[in-house]
């Protein structure tokens, strides 16, 4: 499936993903030079967050491509927020200067077509290189504008529900109760677990829980825009169904309310104050830190939506890709980089599977040995093996140009319905509104 190029509007220059498998921290230096001299420097610069699993897998993809016969070629990996890196290339394509930029960008998903559509001509094309049939559709679909590619595909975002089997049991449910649920039943299994353990269910805040919403959507190929890219809410059936979800978990004080990606909320998870979670196989090491729960876990596929035709128990949350930009001196060298190990070497795909817990879009390392591993912290289940089968049964989507905007919209006006003061539908046109009035429709 092609893209449509959507309308040309950028939703503010420095709009943070809703959703990262890693999320960005201050900019630093993780090398010595920051960018790349001209093409006689054999130097790639890349830009990236996260010094525990984007970092240091860009640097071992480059000592991969310097012992593979690339002995002049450096690989300077720069830590660089998500949203420190959105400001500074922002800033250099509208001024037109491509000064001080580096060769290779870390972009997560959410945003990817926002930028490939309206900074048309900064990315270069990769598909005349790179043979994009080697991964996963959902994610080259998000990389695709018109007939060209312009971003490879990395890190799966592939989503699972992961619980508590103490805590299930104490409330009365074994293993096999929790497969293949819908969201309903899910949300009954909260509340006995709520009330005969004490345990919080969750830990999010319900009114800031789109990330539920997206994961819904996505399992029956929807998303916040339908076909013209015109905002997609109020007659979305998935949205429909799951802000019901999120009212009733917010009504049954399911949730332990604090921020998804914070601290506390990753200190409820570790410290057993919570017994279940819903999000992507990145999380599993949040979850396996905690070394103390080793055997209590156990993971199963998302809940199923019950009113929308098409729905799957498959669906991605969060998620990476790598751009090279059309105005670097190192071009061609980045995209031979990109193309030689994320894109041709099954053991790279396999080293950072046991050392950094990445399980990639690269459709066929995905039979390698490491993805037998049976990992002990979950009962000696193949984690990764399983995590991966369901990669190719994700639907595709579109994450349209303003995904950001649409969140903002959304969670401004959700617990106006929560409370009563708005129907569903009203709402839900209300958000709609405050969109098209941001983004100027």
């Amino acid at each position: 499936m092609m893209k449509k190029k959507f309308r040309s509007f950028l939703y503010g220059a420095a709009s943070v993903a809703l959703l990262t498998a890693c999320s960005g921290g201050d900019t630093a230096e993780s090398g010595s030079s920051q960018t790349a001299e001209g093409t006689d420097d054999q130097t790639l610069t890349v830009w990236a967050w996260d010094t525990n699993f984007n970092i240091p897998i860009m640097e071992k993809a480059g000592e991969y491509y310097i012992n593979d016969g690339n002995e002049d070629v450096k690989v300077n990996v720069i830590e660089m927020s998500n949203e420190d890196t959105k400001q500074k290339m922002v800033a250099a394509f509208t001024s037109n200067v491509s000064e001080g930029l580096p060769d290779i960008v870390l972009m997560d998903d959410y945003d990817l077509q926002n930028y490939l559509n309206n900074y048309e001509g900064k990315f270069a094309e990769l598909s005349e290189t790179i043979d994009f049939s080697n991964f996963a559709d959902y994610k080259v679909d998000n990389a695709t504008v018109n007939d060209g590619v312009y971003a490879l595909p990395f890190d799966s975002g592939a989503a699972g529900l992961y619980y508590r089997i103490d805590y299930l049991s104490e409330a009365g449910y074994s293993e096999e109760d929790m497969q293949d649920l819908t969201w309903s039943e899910f949300v009954d299994i909260g509340k006995d677990v709520k009330e005969k353990t004490g345990k919080w269910f969750l830990t999010f805040i319900p009114s800031r829980g789109t990330h539920y919403i997206q994961m819904a959507m996505q399992s029956a190929g929807l998303w916040y825009f339908d076909e013209n890219g015109d905002v997609f809410l109020k007659d979305n059936p998935a949205v429909h169904e799951m802000v019901d979800i999120l009212k009733e978990i917010d009504e049954y004080d399911l949730a332990n309310p604090v921020d998804y990606y914070s601290p506390e909320a990753v200190g409820a998870i570790t410290s057993g104050e919570v017994a279940a979670v819903n999000s992507a196989i990145w999380y599993s090491a949040t979850i396996r830190s905690a070394e103390d729960q080793a055997g209590k876990w156990a993971y199963t596929n998302i809940p199923k939506l019950e009113t929308v035709e098409n729905a799957t128990h498959y669906s991605n949350l969060g998620g990476a890709s790598w751009v090279v930009l059309n105005d670097s001196p190192n071009k061609e060298l980045a995209i031979d980089f990109l193309n030689s190990v994320y894109a041709g070497n099954e053991e790279f795909y396999q080293d950072i599977l046991v050392e950094n817990g990445a399980v990639g879009t690269y459709l066929p390392s995905q039979t390698g040995e490491a993805y037998q591993y049976e990992d002990p912290f979950f009962n000696d289940a193949q984690i990764y093996k399983d995590f991966s089968g369901w990669i190719p049964e994700i639907p595709a989507v579109d994450y349209g140009n303003n995904t950001q905007a649409v969140v903002d919209a959304l969670r401004a006006n959700i617990q106006s319905y929560f409370d009563g003061s708005l129907t569903l539908d009203e709402m839900l046109e209300e958000a709609e509104n405050q969109y098209k009035t941001q983004v100027g429709e």
